[in-house]
């Protein structure tokens, strides 16, 4: 038998890391080529990776929660028949070091890929027999095992298992202490209960959600331990706040990190609380985010201007669509169509910034992105072609966002390529906002709530449905006219949708 691995593939756009979420196969199982083994979250999104090989599981190297670098075996896969061959030296890459590696050439008829056109072509000397994957990706390392594989001690929960070792070590002390005589031993502090095997480290349950994973740990142990009550045992957040309460560590609490780096408890007050930081880690899209924010806020001189609109005839429209057709429009849809209009009719605002040329990028595609808030935190998926698309199919484009955003389960390449991002904040309850610039675009346009109000029509007081756009863009790519012409734009025609017509 051949061992070979299948090292983390390059994820896009600089990710260079990614961690487990769930198996979908187990040791001894039996792969076939390009069959889904495992999701695994970068920075932007959870993805399912596929298998380039078929053959028995030998090894997961890893289990959920761990943390796994691109070019890291991911899984090793026992494939071929006969005795174990000598290990094939690997074909060298022109990227030397780097993850991608060209692919090996099969004996006889079988089919050759590489993993990229720059890629040198493998010695046939250094052939191997199987088949592979022909949809290879970048970074997914085919190649053979370059040692004897033995499995580590503990099998992929060895890290569990180093901790076991490490707790055997200690309880010789502590057999050693309870042969001394009560009296001469200092007496042992009170310990909590263990909550009816609540939390049980052989236990690995399914977790999802990062956040789940981060009130968790803050909490002081780990999601996986728990036994979950979504679908499949998967750990839902609701699990995570009662373990927490059974064992008495709410959110105030410190976590178990923080207390062994203060060297002690925390705290109390007069009134016998527990006082201390939380410290939250900032990390996978959190920390992708933040970096994000601080960019653009640091580099771009923004400014926000923003009108309050009679969106009542929108709304009007919107009924007598869902009365004539059948079909429900959203009014993130209608005024993303507006939108696109206005870019096309003001193409300065669908532009970027390219600072090292010194140049405005107008572009010719207008692809809205729509900021979307999910259990990862804050993305902005992007509806590509929108300028080509009429009401029904941006109204589709931006369902399907809504519809994952409950998972924040995007590809990394619907995360790209925006020239303009919607973001309707008034489902937030807050009526205006001056965002941050999503870079490289040059401008945002935020929707507040609706919300009844006293308004003028045709000289008379009457009680309207009115919303505030907000409008920020980047003073480098144009000045206050060129802004406030887009925006009276959108918010005419919100106003009247009948003016959408006059410039078709």
């Amino acid at each position: 038998m051949t061992v070979r691995e299948f090292l983390l593939p390059d994820l896009g756009e600089g990710l260079v890391e990614a961690v487990i979420v769930a198996w979908s196969v187990a040791v001894g199982d039996e792969v076939e080529i390009d069959q889904g083994i495992v999701e695994v979250e970068s920075a932007k999104s959870v993805v399912e990776l596929p298998v380039p090989f078929a053959g028995v599981v030998e090894e997961l190297c890893g289990a959920p929660g761990d943390t796994i670098r691109k070019g890291e075996p991911v899984i090793r896969v026992r494939t071929g028949a006969g005795e174990d061959p000598a290990p094939a030296e690997a074909p060298e890459s022109v990227e030397g070091s780097d993850s991608a590696q060209a692919s090996e050439r099969a004996e006889g008829s079988g089919p050759r890929t590489t993993t990229s056109s720059a890629l040198q072509d493998p010695d046939p000397d250094d052939a191997v027999s199987s088949e592979y994957s022909g949809a290879v990706l970048t970074g997914y390392g085919l190649q053979e095992s370059k040692a004897r594989l033995k499995r580590p001690e503990g099998g992929r929960f060895r890290n569990r298992s180093r901790a076991a070792s490490a707790a055997a070590g200690a309880a010789e002390p502590a057999a050693s202490a309870a042969a001394e005589p009560a009296a001469t031993r200092p007496a042992a502090a009170p310990t909590a209960a263990p909550a009816s095997g609540l939390i049980d480290e052989t236990r690995n349950s399914p977790v999802m959600s990062p956040l789940v994973r981060r009130e968790a740990k803050a909490a002081g142990f780990d999601a996986r331990h728990l036994e979950g009550s979504g679908p499949n045992g998967l750990v839902l957040r609701a699990d995570v706040e009662k373990a927490a309460e059974l064992l008495g560590r709410g959110p105030d609490a410190p976590p178990a990190a923080a207390l062994e780096r203060h060297g002690g408890p925390a705290a109390h007050d007069a009134h016998g609380g527990a006082t201390g930081d939380r410290r939250i880690p900032v990390e996978g899209m959190r920390a992708l985010v933040a970096q994000h924010m601080a960019e653009s806020h640091a580099s771009v001189p923004k400014a926000t201007i923003w009108l309050d609109v009679d969106a009542t005839p929108l709304m009007d429209l919107r009924a007598e669509l869902l009365a004539a057709t059948g079909e429900k429009f959203s009014l993130t849809a209608l005024i993303g169509r507006i939108v696109v209009a206005g870019l096309q009719a003001h193409p300065r605002l669908n532009s970027s910034y390219d600072e090292a040329a010194g140049e405005i990028v107008e572009h010719a595609e207008v692809n809205l992105g729509i900021a979307a808030q999910t259990p990862r935190g804050l993305t902005v998926p992007v509806v590509h072609g929108a300028g080509r698309m009429n009401l029904r199919e941006l109204r589709d484009g931006i369902g399907e966002i809504v519809q994952e955003s409950g998972r924040g389960n995007f590809a990394p390449a619907k995360l790209a390529g925006g020239t303009f991002t919607l973001n309707n904040y008034g489902a937030f309850g807050v009526d205006g906002a001056s965002p941050i610039i999503n870079l490289p675009q040059a401008a945002m346009l935020g929707i507040g709530r609706l919300k009844e109000r006293p308004w003028v029509v045709d000289g008379e007081l009457a009680v309207r449905r009115v919303l505030t756009a907000s409008f920020v863009f980047d003073h480098r790519v144009c000045d206050g006219d060129a802004a406030s012409a887009f925006l009276t734009f959108v918010t005419d025609r919100i106003e009247r949708p009948a003016l959408l017509f006059a410039g078709l």
